[in-house]
C-alpha cells in the first residue's frame, strides 16, 4: 500500500513521522475519513468543510482544499482500491513537548487509503447496542484525534457482547461511539441537534437529505434514554457503518426487535444515492 506522508510517497511499511509530532503527543490533530465507492469518493466538498472547520477551531495553518491532488494522486497510486475507505490526518507539526501552540510553518500530513467492505449482519439483521455516559468533552463537533473515551465505551460495548456504545448525557441521548444516531416514532426521524455535544456527522447530514426527499419527517431534538428505549426504530449512521439498524439496547428489543420499514427506506434510498 502506497501512503502520503508529508509530501512523500511512501510504502506503508516505510512510513514515520517524528516522536515529537503534537498528535502523538496532544492529540493535536484532526482527521477525516471517506467512503470511496467506485473508486471515487463520497461527499469530498462536505469532508473538506469539515475538515477546514477543524483545522480554524484548532487554529492549525491549513487550507483543506490543497488536499484534493494528494487524495487524487493516492486513488492512483492504489488502483485496486474500488471500494474503501480514505484516512487523512492534518496535525499542527512537531514541536518540543510544551502545552502552549508552537507557531509551526509546516503541518504533518498523513494520508492512505484501503480495501472496505461493510458489515451486512448488522445491515441486514440489526446490531445491539449499550448505553454509556457521555464523558467526553464539550467539543465533539470538532473531529480530532483525541478519541479514547470513544474507544473505551466501544470496547465496553464489546465486552458486553454488544456491537456498539450509545452515549448519554445524564438523561439525553447524544449519539454512538463512532457514529451518530436516529431514532423512528410514529413515522418522524427524530436525532440530536448539531452541537458541541455530537459530531456533524456527513452521513447524518445525507440521512436527512434523503429522508426529506422521501417525504419522511425529520426532527433535529433533543431526546431521552426513554425515549430511545420507547423508539419504534434505532438506526446509526456513519461514513463507514453507512445506514446500520439496532434492534436491541441494554438487552431490551427496539419495537419489534426487527429491522423497520423506515429503517429499510433510508436504507435504499443511501444505497441509491452511493451507486452501490
Amino acid at each position: 500500500m502506497i501512503v502520503y506522508v508529508n509530501g512523500q510517497w511512501l510504502e506503508d511499511t516505510e512510513a514515520t513521522v517524528s516522536f515529537q509530532d503534537r498528535a502523538f503527543v496532544f492529540a493535536d490533530a484532526v482527521y477525516e475519513v471517506l467512503h470511496i465507492y467506485n473508486g471515487a469518493l463520497f461527499k469530498l466538498d462536505l469532508h473538506q468543510e469539515r475538515l477546514q472547520k477543524g483545522l480554524d477551531t484548532l487554529r492549525i495553518p491549513y487550507r483543506a482544499n490543497d488536499l484534493k491532488p494528494v487524495f487524487d494522486e493516492l486513488l492512483k497510486r492504489n488502483p485496486g482500491v474500488q471500494r474503501g475507505s480514505l484516512y487523512v490526518q492534518v496535525s499542527r507539526g512537531a514541536a518540543p513537548r510544551a502545552h502552549g501552540l508552537p507557531k509551526l510553518k509546516e503541518p504533518t500530513i498523513v494520508a492512505y487509503v484501503k480495501p472496505f467492505q461493510p458489515d451486512l449482519r448488522i445491515w441486514e439483521q440489526g446490531g445491539r447496542a449499550v448505553l454509556v455516559e457521555d464523558l467526553r468533552w464539550q467539543m465533539c463537533h470538532v473531529k480530532t484525534t483525541g478519541l479514547l473515551l470513544n474507544c473505551m465505551a466501544k470496547e465496553e460495548a464489546l465486552e458486553r457482547g454488544c456491537d456498539d456504545a450509545i452515549f448519554h448525557r445524564g438523561e439525553i441521548v447524544t449519539e454512538a461511539s463512532a457514529s451518530n444516531l436516529f431514532i423512528v416514532k410514529n413515522g418522524t426521524l427524530l436525532t440530536h441537534p448539531n452541537g458541541p455535544w455530537i459530531l456533524p456527522g456527513i452521513t447524518r447530514h445525507v440521512v436527512i437529505e434523503l429522508a426529506r426527499k422521501e417525504g419522511i419527517p425529520v426532527e433535529e431534538v433533543q431526546f431521552t434514554k426513554a425515549d430511545l428505549l420507547a423508539a419504534d426504530e434505532l438506526f446509526l449512521t456513519g461514513t463507514l457503518s453507512e445506514v446500520a439498524p439496532y434492534v436491541e439496547v441494554d438487552g431490551q428489543k427496539i419495537g419489534n426487535g426487527q429491522v423497520g420499514p423506515v429503517t429499510r427506506r433510508i436504507q435504499e434510498a443511501f444505497r441509491s444515492e452511493t451507486g452501490v
